[in-house]
């Protein structure tokens, strides 16, 4: 790793016109901040307006503080501290599995029965005498009650939405007026599609006059883990898109070389890496990709992946989940990577764990939800306000919509497939610490009720696709947590 950095310095220098004595290199590699010292230093000598091309010790003195003797009190300091504690991850093996349908009509109404009820499960721990469509038809005039109901469809007049329901007993429609209840109006108005809700309803004649809506929801006391004890941090990352021309190495490397700063307090603490999919770019995943593409061969894309992986501090684990541009089946959930590209990853000779998409996680006591985010599109396509465009503003209250959905991809049938199996495992059925997302490109670093929302970005500049759609990606971040308090730190080398 310190010949790495050494090279990353003298190179630097050379591209700036300069070059480091061996004494002022070693001072270099000796401080913090190795290529913000060089700048520094670089920057002083252009100030001073000297000929001189030869970066020298002196140089580097008269710029950075440094003092050899606090080296020798923290190496001893290390020498003597006890090893760091092992933190074991244990996955949800639900998650890890490959799944294959027939695509049978029963397959499919198995599927939404399987979400309606654990759905409604999380409705009957909070309401008493929900009842079923079947019952609510048969109230008296005036009467009110609540139900758990599945969205089949929404129309708009001038004067009320109107919602039609189902559930496993009957059909039904729920009007909302438009005026009387604007909170009311609002929620109506952002309902999605195939989304469980409750909803209390009034009788009036032949029809239901929708009084409240509630979603599931997460409750307001978040997750109530605890950490046991120790110093752990995990730092978070997605979206390489490694094979295209728009991918940023040089940001990559600067990430690797921070990674790699064994006396910063806070990467000593890393523990763990999450790489929440789209590690490659792919062949073939958007119009005209192959235009922007560097390497064109998946195999070799994931060859470079390796030699990145492989600059990873050995004592940190990296966790890996796929994305949309992995090669493998589009549908949610999604396996890990294939035997293939684990074995071209694996030589990279780090401690890999493969993980599918989504994918929940224990470490410690802190249970984490890693997701790549495909079904953000769905939601950002049908919720009024929001857009790719805006995202930088609105992505907070997208990863809420999900978390308030109790779902990873409420919508069917989009653009986002969904394998119908017998349990949905995109339900939020658990409360995680932290939701891990990416896909959007879009950094966002946030609490709701407890949980901690990322999106960790990208690595990869705009492409002509994205700017058809107007996103404007956030580029080169990770997110670092420590796992004692869940404190947040996001790192940006751009």
């Amino acid at each position: 790793m310190q010949r790495r950095l050494a090279k990353r310095l003298v190179d630097e220098a050379a591209r700036k016109g300069y070059t480091l004595t061996k004494r002022a290199l070693e001072l270099l590699e000796s401080v913090e901040d190795p290529l913000e010292a060089l700048n520094k230093v670089i920057k002083r000598i252009q100030t001073l307006k000297t000929n001189s091309t030869i970066v020298d010790v002196a140089d580097v003195e008269r710029v950075i503080e440094f003092s050899r003797a606090p080296q020798k009190v923290e190496a001893a300091t290390e020498a003597a501290a006890e090893p760091p504690p092992e933190f074991d991850v244990v996955v949800d093996e639900r998650f890890t599995a490959e799944y294959r349908i027939k695509g049978a009509i029963n397959e499919f109404q198995a599927y939404f029965r399987s979400r309606y009820e654990k759905l409604k499960r999380i409705f009957e721990e909070r309401i008493r005498g929900l009842m079923d469509l079947k019952s609510l038809l048969k109230l008296r005039e005036g009467q009110e009650a609540y139900a758990a109901v599945m969205l089949f469809e929404r129309r708009e007049s001038e004067r009320a939405i109107f919602l039609t329901v189902d559930d496993p007993t009957a059909e039904a429609t729920i009007i909302v007026p438009k005026t009387g209840n604007e909170k009311l109006f609002h929620a109506a108005e952002r309902l999605l599609p195939d989304s469980i809700f409750a909803v209390k309803v009034c009788k009036r004649g032949e029809s239901f006059i929708a009084r409240e809506i509630l979603l599931p929801d997460v409750p307001s006391s978040g997750s109530q883990e605890s950490w046991p004890s120790g110093d752990a941090n995990i730092c978070l990352i997605s979206d390489l898109h490694v094979g295209s021309k728009k991918f940023r190495r040089d940001l990559f490397e600067r990430f690797l070389d921070w990674i790699n700063r064994t006396r910063d307090a806070e990467v000593k603490r890393i523990r763990f890496l999450v790489i929440a999919g789209d590690l490659v770019d792919g062949v073939g995943v958007y119009p005209n990709q192959h235009n922007e593409l560097e390497i064109t061969s998946i195999t070799q894309q994931f060859e470079e992946v390796a030699k990145l992986i492989a600059e990873i501090p050995p004592n940190i684990k990296v966790i890996i989940a796929p994305g949309n541009h992995e090669p493998i089946q589009r549908a949610l959930p999604q396996p890990p990577l294939s035997d293939e590209y684990r074995m071209v990853l694996e030589k990279s000779g780090r401690d890999l764990i493969f993980v599918g998409n989504p994918a929940w996680l224990r470490i410690g006591n802190r249970l984490l939800l890693v997701y790549h985010g495909q079904g953000l599109d769905d939601v950002i396509q049908l919720i009024p306000g929001l857009s790719h465009s805006n995202l930088e503003e609105k992505i907070g209250e997208l990863l809420e919509i999900m978390l308030k959905h109790r779902h990873l991809c409420p919508v069917y049938g989009e653009s986002t497939p969904i394998l119908p199996l017998k349990e949905d495992l995109l339900i939020i059925d658990k409360i995680p610490s932290i939701l891990h997302v990416g896909h959007v490109h879009v950094a966002h670093a946030g609490t709701y009720r407890g949980i901690r929302l990322i999106n960790t970005g990208t690595w990869q500049e705009q492409t002509n696709y994205q700017r058809s759609m107007g996103l404007n990606p956030t580029v080169g971040v990770a997110a670092v947590i420590d796992l004692r308090d869940l404190s947040i730190r996001i790192k940006q080398f751009m």
